[in-house]
């Protein structure tokens, strides 16, 4: 899934007015699994390295399919949230009111592993690592026609809409409001970077 959706839906989940640091702590897990592509990309605009190049041989060698491999472990992810739970519970003694910020951070993560899950074919992550190097190649891609990516694209921009215009009534904050905008502009300007750069 793109990266928009991804913090879209961990938004719908978890964010709640006036707690900022759980709201910070869901974007920055939502944002985590893509960090190392995030890096690769800039560092591949400030370099001048061929996006065709970078997408087709870069990403899939070392050190990126090792970094990504981090970034996209479910184990990973599901023991920052389960030990940031147990130590919070362990050192207040009792129910805890809320999620902590950490585990809110991990579930956000995991949220994002759960919709990469099902979309990437060649490029699928192996999302058990460090247990096992497996990777599930699905029959359906979020971005290769080849693999229905254009009906599937279809259907993440009508999600992500939807989730934007549920949290732009949840949010009354106008930053807010703005990068809701942004990421639903983003179905439109992801697709369209990818075509102007393999038009030719």
């Amino acid at each position: 899934m793109n990266t928009q959706t991804h913090l879209l839906v961990a938004a719908a989940i978890f964010a709640k007015p006036d707690q900022p640091k759980r709201n910070t702590a869901l974007i920055i897990g939502a944002l985590l699994p893509d960090a190392a592509i995030f890096a690769l990309f800039g560092w591949a605009v400030l370099t001048g390295v061929p996006q065709e190049v970078l997408w087709r041989e870069i990403y899939f060698s070392e050190p990126m399919l090792t970094l990504t491999a981090i970034g996209n472990s479910a184990p990973l992810c599901a023991a920052i949230a389960l030990a940031a739970w147990t130590y919070a519970r362990w050192r207040t003694g009792r129910p805890l009111p809320a999620l902590p910020t950490l585990t809110v951070l991990g579930l956000a993560a995991l949220t994002h592993l759960a919709g990469d899950f099902p979309v990437h074919v060649d490029d699928a992550h192996p999302h058990f690592w460090p247990l096992t190097d497996w990777r599930f190649r699905s029959p359906v891609s979020y971005w290769d026609n080849a693999y229905h990516g254009r009906a599937f694209g279809a259907f993440e921009a009508a999600l992500g809409i939807t989730l934007a215009a549920i949290l732009f009534f949840r949010f009354k904050v106008l930053w807010v409001r703005a990068l809701l905008a942004l990421c639903v502009l983003a179905y439109l300007a992801v697709p369209l970077f990818w075509y102007l750069q393999f038009a030719g």
